[in-house]
């Protein structure tokens, strides 16, 4: 016992870990009672568990408090969104009901073939859906949900949305202001052949993109998720505080995301990947490496699970680092390897085998506090 609480002082002193999470695997080792064939473990792996366990908890818990501050601020489905004309009655305190209105608003797109069209759309309170359809023109859906006891008389209090029906649109620029008596949900649909400059902000909602070309994306929300389906751009930015990333079918130059409290997910393919989780996991599957490419990810209370194209002409080179966890790579013959373990945590370096010599390469850098690294090919699935 003393053993692992001398290793966890010496991670503290050498910055490994902060205060809190010392303190908390401090706790996490005098409430362990291990039973008599643990006793003959190593200090490092019954501290490893303890660090994972942690993670895993840690990741937990802010899962739920992200999910649940998104549903307490929506307080609308995203499929009562995709059902406008589905009217919600939920009672309120003094038995107000909560009515819903739906506008639409099309008109087409006058913007030339080959010009990049911008769409700003930001959101106070409620979800933004952009999405690529088939047809020319476009395409605005606002939902509003008001509490109050008539109809209506909340008729005259609604937002009015600055564009006008069959108006002809070059960009598509839109700010729903901070209104603290109803959510507001927008969704727009613009023609998917066309490339855009995308930036999408929400204070409490989620964002979502979908069958769109960019030449740059920006999703930024601080209580909400972020969903990416069918997405290829030049470069993703993203910013979340509170709520989880999902991207499928990403093609991009460059992706960056910063999240605090959730996990992210990413399937695609991409030159440069550059995330960092707070509290959350990591788990990113790449379709393919088209050309030189360097990935960089960190997560402090969170596994990291990379999954890498079976490709003949891509050599790989991994960095991967953890203070209280395990590392696991499964990437065929290595060379130049360092394998490490110190305490809880472990070290790994590496590369494939003719690594300089091949056309296409990738340089991979792993970092957690907390949780596990694993690194393999989609092969091994």
């Amino acid at each position: 016992m003393q053993q692992e609480q001398r290793l966890i002082l010496k991670m503290l002193e050498e910055g490994k870990i902060n205060a809190e999470e010392a303190e908390a695997l401090l706790n996490a080792l005098g409430e362990a009672e291990p039973k008599e064939e643990e006793a003959q473990e190593e200090p490092w792996a019954r501290l490893e568990k303890m660090g994972e366990e942690f993670a895993a908890k840690v990741e937990a818990a802010t899962e739920r408090f992200a999910k649940s501050l998104e549903h307490k601020t929506e307080g609308l489905s995203e499929k009562l969104v995709k059902l406008p004309k589905i009217l919600t009655r939920i009672p309120f305190v003094g038995f107000e009901q909560a009515h819903e209105f739906t506008q639409v608003r099309r008109g087409p797109v006058t913007a030339e073939e080959g010009e990049v069209i911008p769409i700003a759309l930001s959101n106070f309170n409620g979800p933004i859906c952009v999405e690529g359809w088939s047809e020319d023109g476009w395409q605005l859906i606002v939902v509003q949900r008001i509490r109050g006891r008539d109809r209506e008389t909340l008729r005259d209090h609604l937002y009015e949305a600055e564009w006008a029906d069959g108006e002809a649109r070059d960009s598509f620029r839109l700010s729903i202001p901070d209104q603290l008596d109803r959510f507001v949900s927008l969704h727009l649909m613009v023609p998917r052949h066309r490339k855009y400059e995308v930036t999408t902000v929400s204070v409490n909602g989620s964002l979502r993109l979908e069958n769109l070309k960019g030449t740059t994306v920006e999703l930024r929300t601080t209580n909400g998720s972020v969903s990416t389906c069918s997405v290829r751009s030049e470069r993703v930015d993203g910013r979340i505080s509170n709520g989880s990333c999902k991207m499928d079918g990403v093609e991009a130059d460059v992706i960056r995301f910063r999240i605090g409290n959730g996990s992210y997910r990413v399937q695609g393919s991409a030159r440069e990947v550059d995330c960092v989780a707070t509290n959350g996991s990591i788990d990113l599957r790449a379709d393919q490496i088209p050309q030189t490419s360097n990935y960089t990810l960190q997560t402090v209370n969170g596994s990291i699970t990379v999954k890498l194209p079976d490709q003949e002409n891509v050599g790989t080179s991994v960095q991967l680092s953890t203070s209280v966890g395990r590392i696991h790579t499964s990437l065929g013959a290595l060379e130049n390897t360092t394998d490490e373990r110190a305490g809880g945590g472990a070290s790994f370096s590496g590369q494939t085998v003719g690594f300089a010599e091949k056309p296409v390469r990738l340089a991979l850098s792993a970092t957690t506090t907390s949780g596990s690294i694993s690194v393999s090919t989609t092969e091994e699935d």
